[in-house]
């Protein structure tokens, strides 16, 4: 080979190695991120606030969980069909084919899932996500529902490349919910969360998740066979404007018992 040519290799070779050695991590996550969002679509989605505020005056039932209560404006609930799934919540079944799951966690439920328990654990997930996003299981999925794929860049610092990568990981579990057709924020008292999917489409996969101080709710809705009664926006927000906590019950007391 010539001399000339062993240069330009030389240089190729150099430069090549400059750049995996400064942005290799990074040209990794891009490239994991873009990958991210070719499988799940949905994660180029971000919440946008609620402007549908209607909220449906139908006659309808008063429905109570553990710690909670709330009004849906249907009036055919199935109470014999009605069960309560130890350890995660009551499930509301309707006449009508429709299936409510309340589903109550603890306060940092998702954060604390992340957090191990040795110290340098402690440190690596706080590196990695941020002391913002680790406040509260609420700031984890409002950072985590606003990242892009389009922000992973091999130009951006290697932590940072990590962290939005991983943000990813976890917007894609999320997003397989039903998330294709709308993300929004929403907000029930002290409560404030995210809305997946569209009411009009249960079958497509529709919920929302709620993060207070005192803990999470996350509302999932299916159906059972065909129904002719369809659920709108304003049904939703007859379930947000209506859900408070309730004061301390007895161990004793019987939660979700329909009033």
């Amino acid at each position: 080979m010539s001399r000339r040519t062993l240069t330009i290799l030389a240089v190729v070779v150099v430069v090549c190695g400059a750049y995996l050695w400064f942005f290799g991590v990074q040209t990794f996550c891009a490239l994991e991120a873009r990958n991210i969002a070719r499988k799940t679509p949905a994660v180029r989605q971000t919440p946008v606030e609620l402007r549908d505020l209607s909220v449906s005056p139908a006659p309808g039932t008063k429905l109570s969980g553990p710690g909670y209560e709330f009004e849906v404006p249907w009036d055919d609930l199935d109470e014999a069909r009605n069960k309560f799934v130890e350890g995660a919540g009551p499930v509301f079944n309707f006449r009508s084919g429709l299936i409510l799951f309340v589903r109550g966690g603890p306060p940092l439920e998702m954060v604390n899932a992340l957090l191990t328990d040795t110290e340098q654990g402690h440190k690596t997930v706080r590196q990695v996500y941020g002391d913002d996003a680790l406040k509260s299981d609420y700031a984890l999925y409002r950072i985590m529902l606003e990242t892009m794929p389009a922000s992973v860049t091999p130009f951006i610092s290697r932590r940072e490349a990590i962290r939005k990568v991983m943000l990813l990981i976890l917007k894609r579990i999320e997003a397989r919910r039903g998330s294709e057709t709308a993300m929004l924020a929403v907000s029930a008292g002290d409560f404030k969360g995210f809305e997946y999917g569209s009411p009009q489409n249960i079958l497509g996969g529709f919920g929302f998740e709620l993060f207070s101080d005192t803990g999470s709710l996350d509302f999932v809705f299916g159906l059972k066979g065909k129904t002719n009664t369809p659920v709108s926006q304003s049904d939703i927000n007859r379930i947000l404007q209506t859900l408070h906590r309730l004061p301390p019950q007895p161990a004793a007391s019987k939660p979700a018992i329909p009033r």
